[in-house]
């Protein structure tokens, strides 16, 4: 009788360490596993606005923001009073995630802000250094792709995937102890 508790504690042990795995490699794919990169407090190098998106029927606009990194290696600048984005005029809010992290070298649309409307000026500050959004710009072409914005459901998505997986071997083992009975 005591090989019934010692499988059972087995089995357990075995879809404790299954969850665990996935929802290690789960967390891994979702959030950034890399090196901690430098942080900034200067940008070595400028931000830059090439284009906006409009919707002329509204008259609302999207600002794209970019970069250009003169740095040798990928540092970062935390959102916040050295990293923001300030709007005067038009409209009050916007929910404009700015970029955070700094490769060497170009990069066009690393963000953009959601829609504000036609008077409103837009500024991206970033490390001592700020450049402007407005209505007049130039409108984005095909050859700019806009940023994926994250949601922030990856951790979620990660618990969720662990609980399907632990709640799929439940039921497994169920059904395995019920055909042995």
């Amino acid at each position: 009788m005591r090989l019934v508790p010692l499988l059972r504690r087995r089995r357990t042990a075995f879809a404790a360490g299954a969850v665990a795995l996935v929802a290690a490699i789960t967390t891994a794919l979702f959030m950034n596993t890399g090196p901690a990169a430098a942080t900034w407090q200067t940008l070595a190098g400028s931000p830059t606005c090439d284009c906006v998106v409009k919707d002329s029927s509204t008259g609302r606009y999207r600002a794209v923001f970019g970069y250009v990194s003169d740095s040798t290696g990928t540092g970062t600048i935390a959102a916040g009073d050295n990293n923001k984005v300030v709007l005067s005029g038009g409209t009050s809010s916007t929910d404009a995630k700015v970029a955070t992290k700094f490769s060497p070298g170009t990069h066009k649309a690393a963000f953009a802000t959601g829609w504000v409307t036609k008077d409103t000026k837009v500024t991206w500050q970033v490390g001592g250094k700020s450049v402007a959004a407005h209505w007049n710009r130039p409108s984005c072409g095909n050859d700019v792709s806009l940023p994926a914005g994250g949601n922030g459901f990856g951790p979620i998505l990660a618990f969720l995937a662990a609980g399907a997986v632990a709640a799929v071997l439940a039921v497994w083992r169920r059904r395995r102890a019920a055909r042995t009975s």
